[in-house]
């Protein structure tokens, strides 16, 4: 399989989160598509499967309650991971030529939808503006999210698929504590956001700490991971994962806002 390319390699993770190999790829033969709403979602990782070797593209809905996984191929990802990483191409590939050519020619996208799943393939749609009047033009899931994330424009996902069996439950896993390199995190509560005066939905609490691990306290609150902010156990440990376990966290502890260098080999330092 062609490698991904190392420029991509700030935002495409190479290894999926451990919650997501619990996932079985076997997916239903069909998915009926009874009249529901669609749910927007958001690009939340583009990472490589460690199983098939594929990149996964996963999408969360606003609230960080489901995903919806979607395997797709090395160019789609490195053109979906290099655009979230404000990489540019000294020269137009292929998802920035057809957004050149759609505005010479007046064409705007309005969203992209994530329509259903037949044998086992995700279809989904563009949805188009030209002279005033809105069409539908069928398209890889891949290649539709390449396209909103250059537009800017938001995606949807109907939400039957969110409720199918090739979705994840995400609030089940990430209110459970995690052990992640010999510290154990749990979610932060909005009632203990608000005792370490802390934003609600951002932050884990150290519950645990092993002897190599020891760099941490128990107490300590993790906020950011190389200065992304940190949602929940489960996205502490993917963006540790995607770091190879060697990171630089924003940690609170005791009131104060501290810069710990963790790495899971225990050589780590705090400034």
């Amino acid at each position: 399989m062609t490698a991904l390319r190392s420029s991509a390699a700030a935002r495409i993770s190479y290894a999926l989160p451990r919650y997501l190999l619990l996932f079985s790829v076997g997916l239903a033969a069909g998915c009926s598509r009874p009249a529901s709403r669609d749910v927007e979602v958001e690009v939340s990782q583009v990472a490589l499967d460690p199983d098939s070797r594929m990149p996964v593209v996963l999408l969360e809905d606003k609230g960080h309650t489901v995903a919806l996984p979607i395997w797709i191929g090395p160019s789609e990802a490195n053109a979906i991971a290099e655009r979230l990483a404000g990489i540019e191409s000294p020269r137009p590939l292929t998802h920035d030529l057809m957004k050149a050519v759609m505005d010479r020619v007046g064409v705007a996208l309005q969203r992209v939808v994530i329509r259903e799943l037949r044998d086992n393939t995700y279809y989904a749609s563009l949805i188009l503006l030209w002279k005033g009047e809105e069409m539908e033009v069928d398209s890889r899931p891949s290649d539709a999210i390449a396209l909103a994330v250059r537009f800017g424009q938001p995606i949807f996902v109907d939400r039957a698929l969110l409720e199918g069996q090739g979705a994840l439950n995400l609030r089940a896993q990430r209110d459970e504590p995690l052990d992640v390199d010999g510290v154990t995190v749990q979610r932060l509560s909005a009632e203990m956001a608000d005792y370490f005066e802390l934003p609600a939905g951002q932050g884990v609490v150290v519950s645990g700490v092993s002897p190599a691990a020891a760099v941490l306290h128990r107490g300590d609150v993790i906020l950011e991971v190389d200065g992304r902010p940190v949602r929940d156990p489960a996205d502490f440990r993917a963006q540790l994962e995607a770091h190879g376990g060697r990171a630089e966290l924003s940690v609170q502890r005791d009131g104060a806002r501290l810069r710990v260098a963790f790495a899971s080999d225990a050589r780590a330092g705090v400034d």
